[in-house]
């Protein structure tokens, strides 16, 4: 049964990504695809630590060991190796009391085992009770999205990047392009992440002014401007993603995603390929 068939839309947003998830296994593998330099393994590369602090109860007991036994997580690993190139250290810690964020004085990304509970239990309104390898694998495309969004603040951080506009805006970019892009798969992880979103806004009785100032875009801004780019990655493939739009709209919409996707993966290029070359140049000399 697909993923799209076990949905259970209880609100306008789910309609569109319920149509769009791939019928995959729930725990299809997601690796690396081959766009990088078979240079990059020669550069001077500082993998990113994972810590996981003790639990203070037996639910966080439970995500704690669920965390360090799961492959999925190897993902961030390579991608490091393969794409990002951190050359200074970074720690990723599960277990903290905040979060999820990054502390630039730390160089540390901060996630607390809350956020797994959390995305279980609201991906637990979308299927069935019985669908558990489902509501994994949700919550791990979310976890997984998340964490690049926290790198991608690390990156903007260690290598100095101006940002022009929010940059928590830029953060989700650089994790939707690095799934787009460079994860095999990735376009069904982005489309959870996605959904975590619009399954997040649905919890929202009413607004007040300080959500309208916040860092963050408004998570249904941020659950379409995601789909908008897993559209304009592959225009083909997801072409039932904007199927509830107006018709007088539909086509405008889509050529502006399929440019949006692409002046953001260029952006982010330019920076991932030019750290790229500083390191091969750094780890020749002498």
């Amino acid at each position: 049964m697909s993923a799209s068939s076990r949905c259970n839309t209880k609100y306008t947003a789910g309609l569109l990504l319920c149509a769009a998830i791939s019928s995959s296994s729930a725990f299809a593998s997601n690796y690396i695809a081959d766009t990088t330099s078979d240079d990059a393994s020669e550069t001077m590369i500082i993998p990113i630590e994972r810590e996981f602090l003790p639990a203070e109860n037996e639910s966080d007991k439970q995500i704690r060991k669920l965390l360090q036994h799961a492959p999925e997580l190897e993902i961030i690993a390579q991608l490091n190796n393969d794409v990002i190139h951190f050359d200074q250290a970074v720690t990723i810690q599960f277990g903290s009391q905040d979060g999820p964020l990054y502390d630039p004085q730390l160089r540390e990304i901060q996630v607390p085992y809350q956020f797994w509970s959390d995305a279980v239990k609201l991906f637990s309104t979308q299927y069935e009770k019985n669908e558990k390898q489902a509501i994994y694998k949700a919550s791990m495309d979310s976890l997984l999205h998340t964490l690049l969004h926290e790198i991608g603040h690390a990156y903007i951080d260690i290598y100095n990047i101006p940002v022009l506009g929010r940059e928590e805006d830029a953060a989700d970019n650089f994790a939707s392009v690095i799934l787009l892009h460079h994860v095999e798969n990735g376009d069904d992880i982005a489309l959870h992440a996605a959904q975590l979103f619009a399954l997040e806004d649905a919890q929202i009785e009413q607004f007040d002014n300080l959500d309208f100032i916040d860092e963050h875009s408004l998570d249904i801004q941020r659950y379409f401007y995601t789909l908008c780019l897993i559209y304009g990655s592959n225009p083909d493939k997801h072409k039932m993603l904007f199927k509830e739009i107006d018709q007088q709209y539909k086509v405008e919409k889509e050529d502006i995603c399929q440019d949006e996707f692409e002046r953001i993966h260029e952006n982010w290029s330019l920076y991932l390929e030019q750290n790229q070359i500083d390191d091969e140049a750094d780890s020749a000399k002498p």
